[in-house]
């Protein structure tokens, strides 16, 4: 299949979500991280955005400000057709909230669900701020000594984006020092994303301090939906791409 293919079966998706319901009324729930956030989005419009606040625990949270939400949906005259949520890389605890909050809320209101890596959230930051990249590889701090990570050729990004949907591959773990050796030794035309705790021990500027947030995992999975890639809810879970320190010394004792 050559993308020129794909990229328009992949208009047709769009189409058939505008005319068919109009443009989707989206929930986009993003935990991964300590800045957590929500979202209301119409297509790839976002209507109204709420960061949660970092001093508080995000479920303690979390509820009152998605009932803001969907208080706001309800003044637009519109039903949610998606709920959209960071489904990993990142925190152990973030990502049970974020993930167990999005299926419980598709399955009381009847909708789709969508998982978004959060890596290629960080990732359409940057390819939405370099068009001309040749490369980008974005990180997340996975602690121990590590760092979720995911590459992606212009030509990946293209695919994911025209023919696939799938962003979510690309995205695995290294150990911090093979990192920083990559960002190190790779040419100019490559960039690099990571949250500023990362991103701020490299002096040189090669690595930009950048996040995923909700607005990020409404815009993408936009594209996601267009191509139909919706997650089970009884079967979604959580992708943590490594065990937990608990497991881990479980499993070596």
């Amino acid at each position: 299949m050559n993308i020129c293919h794909a990229h328009s079966e992949a208009d047709d998706g769009l189409e058939h979500l505008q005319r068919h319901c109009g443009l989707p009324l989206t929930i986009a729930i993003e935990s991964c991280t300590r800045d957590a956030s929500i979202a209301l989005a119409r297509g790839n419009e976002i209507l109204h955005y709420i960061p949660l606040d970092r001093q508080r625990r995000t479920a303690a949270t979390i509820g009152v400000s998605l009932s803001e939400l969907l208080e706001e949906a309800r003044c637009d005259k519109g039903s949610i057709d998606f709920v959209a949520v960071t489904d990993g890389p990142g925190s152990f605890t973030g990502l049970r909230i974020g993930v167990t909050t999005a299926k419980a809320l598709a399955y009381a209101l009847n909708c789709k669900i969508i998982a978004v890596d959060a890596l290629a959230c960080m990732a359409m930051q940057l390819w939405t701020a370099n068009p001309t990249a040749s490369r980008i590889t974005t990180s997340l701090n996975a602690y121990r000594g590590q760092q979720f990570t995911a590459t992606w050729t212009r030509e990946q990004w293209t695919e994911a984006t025209d023919v696939t949907g799938d962003f979510a591959s690309q995205s695995g773990v290294v150990d911090s020092d093979h990192w920083s050796m990559l960002v190190e030794a790779a040419p100019n035309e490559h960039l690099f994303g990571a949250e500023a705790i990362v991103a701020n021990r490299f002096t040189s500027g090669r690595v930009v301090a950048v996040e995923p947030n909700a607005r990020d995992v409404a815009m993408l999975s936009f594209t996601i939906g267009s191509h139909e890639r919706f997650a089970s809810p009884m079967q979604l879970l959580p992708r943590y791409l490594r065990d937990s320190a608990a497991e881990e010394k479980l499993r070596s004792g």
